[in-house]
């Protein structure tokens, strides 16, 4: 980004009211006033105004590069003796508050030779200023300075000023979860089960399942192994399954992932399956494949085993594969959600290639069952993987699907927090890693443990519909496997969208109101009825023949499960 002069930063835009506070609350005088930088690491999701925005989850970072400063318009001569500067853990170990009434000559109010970041609390003599900067000449990391909040006052306003539009989470609803809250319109709640849990066949680390015709189910196993269940926990194995970088155990993350039954089926017999496989440039590559499922004399075998599908880029997938199957409700073209593979970038932040217009890491892909690209994709003109992609910027979508209306949803594990709930717009962005309402791990390479911008802070982006993030009363619920109600079983559900979870060991039931497509409730269940804990789930589907609900609960102790009313 291109120097700007620090004479230069006079300030322009529309100013906003401040937040009311009670009468004993200094008032920040700096509050939704116009503010300049003279970098920022990331123009649309660190900006400046993120400084001043009253938040303690949103922050503006400078580049990695001294001298760097941020300045304050006041709108008018004020008089000011106090700064409040939050920091995040990148902050400035030698900086001066400076002033000014024109925006060109500068006064030294504070100088601090040994910054130690948190929140600094700064004092100085009385002055009349319209202009307020934070002027940094060495800074702690590696990184840029970063700052959640620059707040100014009037002289003798002490205290510990608060701001009433901080987000808190959702007021509590009948019996509320305490550790794996969502953030909805309306409230998350834990009522009884209205159903039983029946184990029906074991399984070691499950992955994806799905119904054929007659009712029994396909079931896959991370290891490189299929079976076909019946309604009585016999199980038959397939032959006939490609290489995956997870046979016999291995690939991590990796392996044989989804299945899902053709809907041409009752012509082909078709079963399609997404795995990851080493490719010709020995890079891990997720792909997507089909097969003729054969049976005779109680074998099963795939055959004529066609790739139709393989992520093309030059990156190796590490882990986050995503891979779950949807199919279009007309049939005729196939949804693949593609993870974003846990590539790092140089300076070792990851995910940054769900943004990348050659790679379809941390996308949504739409074919043709033929493998083509369809006419009517949001960039299919511009050809390759840029023409395949359906959505974009996704982190891990573990969960696809469709519900009654046609429309399109996914489920996607965030970093630390921040999981999430979309509804699919075509075309949609959805701001992975740019904005999360998750935070970095504390080990990671770049900003360990620090919070992503978050969504609402940038709105070129698609805000999730739901999301499980970054108050503290929350943690990680780890969503995997999505599937939408619509039987008669449970008439009470109809409508209602199902979720896997493998940290929160539990399903989950989200509200949604067709009018609008947002999400007024969430119900956690993590036990059935008859006292069987529901466990990791890892994918589910519901019964087309009698509306029961099936999950593959994962691990190594994992089992096909059954749900049926109490």
């Amino acid at each position: 980004m291109r120097r700007v002069p620090h004479s230069f930063l006079l300030l322009a835009g529309l100013t906003a009211t401040p937040c009311a506070f009670a009468q004993s609350t200094p008032v920040n005088l700096a509050l939704n006033r116009p503010v300049s930088a003279s970098s920022t690491e990331n123009p649309d999701a660190l900006k400046a105004a993120n400084v001043n925005d009253g938040r303690l989850d949103t922050r503006w970072g400078s580049e990695f590069v001294n001298p760097s400063w941020i300045t304050i318009d006041l709108g008018s001569a004020q008089s000011i003796g106090r700064v409040v500067l939050r920091w995040e853990n990148a902050h400035a170990t030698v900086y001066t508050i400076q002033v000014s009434n024109d925006g060109t000559n500068w006064t030294t109010v504070y100088t601090n030779a040994n910054g130690q970041g948190g929140t600094e609390d700064i004092s100085f003599n009385a002055v009349s200023a319209r202009y307020v900067s934070m002027y940094g000449t060495q800074k702690n990391t590696q990184y840029g300075y970063s700052l959640f909040e620059f707040e100014v006052y009037a002289p003798g306003s002490g205290g510990n000023p608060t701001d009433p539009t901080d987000p808190q989470p959702p007021a509590p609803g009948t019996a509320p979860t305490v550790s794996y809250n969502a953030r909805i319109t309306g409230n998350q709640t834990e009522p009884a089960a209205p159903f039983n849990i029946t184990d029906v066949a074991t399984f070691n680390n499950p992955w994806g399942l799905d119904f054929l015709p007659d009712g029994r189910v396909v079931v896959t196993e991370k290891s490189d192994r299929m079976y076909i269940v019946t309604s009585a926990g016999a199980k038959t194995s397939i032959g006939g399954l490609p290489v995956s970088v997870g046979a016999n155990g291995g690939g991590g993350q990796s392996g044989l992932h989804d299945v899902a039954t053709s809907p041409t089926f009752a012509q082909d017999r078709k079963l399609w399956f997404s795995y990851v496989a080493k490719g010709a440039d020995n890079n891990n590559h997720l792909t997507l494949a089909s097969a003729r499922l054969d049976e005779s004399a109680g074998t099963a075998t795939l055959a004529n085993l066609q790739v139709v599908w393989q992520e093309p880029s030059s990156y190796s997938v590490r882990g986050q594969p995503g891979a779950r199957i949807a199919f279009a409700p007309n049939g005729q073209y196939v949804f693949l959600a593609v993870g974003d593979g846990d590539i790092p970038a140089a300076n070792g932040d990851r995910g940054h290639v769900a943004q990348q217009t050659d790679s379809a890491l941390g996308k949504i892909i739409r074919l043709n069952l033929d493998g083509s690209t369809p006419s009517d994709n949001p960039e299919a003109s511009l050809g390759g993987v840029r023409g395949q992609v359906w959505a974009k910027g996704f982190r891990n979508p573990y969960g696809l699907a469709f519900d009654a209306s046609g429309n399109l949803w996914e489920t996607e594990m965030g970093p630390a927090s921040g999981d999430e709930f979309n509804f699919i717009a075509k075309g949609g962005n959805y701001g992975w890693p740019l904005v999360s309402n998750g935070n970095h791990y504390n080990g990671d390479a770049y900003l360990p443990g620090q919070p992503y911008p978050r969504h609402d802070t940038a709105p070129q982006f698609t805000q999730p519909a739901a999301y499980w993030g970054w108050f503290s009363t929350t943690n990680s619920m780890s969503p995997s496997g999505l599937a939408f109600y619509n039987g008669n079983l449970f008439p009470q559900w109809k409508g209602s969208a199902l979720l896997g979870s493998t940290s929160s060991i539990a399903l989950y039931r989200a509200v949604i109101d067709p009018a609008t497509n947002n999400v007024t409730g969430v119900e956690r269940y993590g036990r059935a009825a008859n006292g069987v804990y529901t466990g990791a789930v890892r994918a589910l589907k519901v019964s087309p023949l009698d509306g029961s609900i099936w999950y593959v609960k994962g691990g190594s102790d994992g089992a096909l499960r059954k749900l049926t009313p109490q």
